[in-house]
């Protein structure tokens, strides 16, 4: 079980808190792609105070780096913290792309195929195929860090195409706003249930539902941004998730086809276990009060629901041989 700080930060001070949660609470704590301090550099921050939980990061936008910098970057937080790390990369909306690029990428899958090819081969040592304009050279890492920790390479999997992709080419998939069904009737079958399947992780937006508390707007606020972009808005309707009617209305589908988890902690957790049973490997907890309520009434959410997550999951494990 993991825990997403899903927020930009202005002050890597801002994540103390939470990084220091994960590694009491959690087994990894995770963060996305920030435009204001970069993710990398704030995550080593971290572990320069000495808050040194397992990390992972994603998804990381494929326009903003080189996948010869991206496998550095991933190589280099691993052998700060000593631990294995989880790097996830995203295509990111073909807005974006253009911004960065000029134009959309002409085939995503076929960018997102090169991208996590060429890091993967990189981080394993070989010889990337590294594109400069229209030449192709052959690269390697420095091999003197080999004795690194591991890094695991992944993508952000909305829909069947990417989840095909990732079960070919990637050690990890990343879901997002995916609820247990949706999940396994589309997803699950997709990518595979043998030996090559890449372990599958599921961020999860939870919000503790408390006296007082405006429940939909919280939810409203924490998804609020995805829900503009063309692709996750496919992917919730490919969920049967309306998104039709008023940002009251959108909210309350989320909660009720459980794309955001609302309730108590106990209820929260039992609904966690939901995931578990369709075959996730990793849940990462996102606390969709902090951009509603802020970092003190998060934090609170985080330990209420990952120790009702760990208290639920005991009787589970006494059971395991």
């Amino acid at each position: 079980m993991g825990v997403y700080y899903p927020l930009q930060p202005r002050d890597p001070r801002q994540l103390a808190p939470f990084a220091r949660l994960a590694a009491k609470s959690a087994d990894r704590l995770w963060m996305g792609q920030s435009l204001n301090l970069d993710t990398q550099q704030t995550l080593a921050y971290l572990l320069g105070q000495g808050i040194s939980p397992a990390l992972g990061v994603g998804v990381s936008l494929m326009p903003l780096t080189h996948p010869y910098q991206a496998a550095v970057a991933a190589r280099s937080l691993a052998a700060l913290s000593g631990k294995p790390l989880t790097a996830v990369f995203g295509a990111g909306s073909p807005a974006f792309q253009r911004a960065l690029n000029g134009a959309p990428y002409d085939s995503p899958l076929g960018v997102s195929r090169e991208y996590i090819t060429t890091v993967s081969r990189l981080l394993k040592g070989a010889r990337g195929e590294v594109r400069d304009g229209d030449a192709t050279a052959g690269a390697r890492l420095d091999p003197t860090l080999r004795d690194a920790p591991p890094v695991e390479t992944g993508l952000g999997v909305l829909r069947e195409r990417m989840a095909r992709l990732a079960a070919d080419h990637a050690d990890v998939a990343l879901t997002w706003l995916a609820p247990p069904a949706y999940l396994r009737e589309r997803l699950l079958p997709v990518l595979g249930g043998g030996e090559r399947r890449p372990r599958v992780v599921s961020v999860v937006h939870v919000v503790v539902r408390r006296p007082g508390r405006d429940v939909l707007g919280a939810v409203r606020l924490a998804v609020g941004n995805h829900l503009s972009g063309p692709h996750y808005r496919r992917a919730l309707t490919a969920a049967g998730v309306s998104l039709s009617g008023s940002d009251q209305d959108i909210a309350r589908n989320l909660v009720d086809h459980g794309v955001v988890l609302v309730g108590t902690a106990d209820e929260i957790a039992s609904n966690v276990s939901r995931y578990w049973a369709v075959g996730i490997d990793e849940v990462v907890l996102n606390p969709g009060v902090l951009v509603a309520e802020g970092p003190v009434e998060a934090l609170r959410d985080l330990l209420e629901v990952t120790a009702a997550c760990r208290a639920a999951a005991e009787p589970q494990m006494e059971e395991t041989p």
